[in-house]
């Protein structure tokens, strides 16, 4: 297996549905870094965010990019209560965010050319620590995990400020 490091993300070119591939870093990428490299591949996408935790850097990543055809985000409730001033700028940013308890950390990239998506201890900011778990396009993992993500985000609480 070849470790994968770094902000090159060549392995993103080769991608076929049902491929997983495990991660563990310290500071050589963050997941919203993944975004961007997929979209200049692939094409514009919908995106799926469950974290725990964001950062300023990681939601001007997600504005700034106008590819992003539809962005839902489900965030921690602590984030609401400690991170104010965030989370109205996240409001700003991000047209449908919904709060629900959770540590999950996960993004997902779709549209009609790929199905992708990264789980793994790392929230949406830059990480200052090791960091692992995989990333997988298409297949039953995939289907999975959307689902999933879709039920929680339906019941889930819209943010509204």
């Amino acid at each position: 297996m070849k470790k994968k490091q770094g902000l090159s993300f060549d392995f993103l070119r080769t991608l076929e549905p049902g491929q997983i591939e495990p991660f563990l870093h310290k500071q050589d990428w963050s997941v919203h870094q993944v975004i961007t490299p997929l979209l200049d591949l692939y094409g514009p996408a919908e995106v799926r965010i469950m974290t725990f935790n964001f950062s300023e850097d990681s939601l001007r990543t997600l504005f700034l990019e106008p590819r992003i055809t539809d962005l839902k985000m489900l965030v921690d409730f602590t984030v609401s209560r400690n991170k104010l001033s965030l989370m109205l700028f996240a409001a700003a940013v991000v047209p449908n965010i919904r709060l629900e308890a959770t540590h999950a950390k996960i993004l997902l990239v779709h549209n009609d050319r790929i199905s992708f998506g990264v789980v793994g201890s790392a929230n949406l900011n830059l990480e200052v620590r090791y960091e692992s778990g995989f990333w997988f396009s298409g297949g039953w993992i995939y289907d999975y995990f959307s689902d999933e993500f879709d039920r929680i985000f339906e019941n889930a609480l819209p943010y509204e400020f």
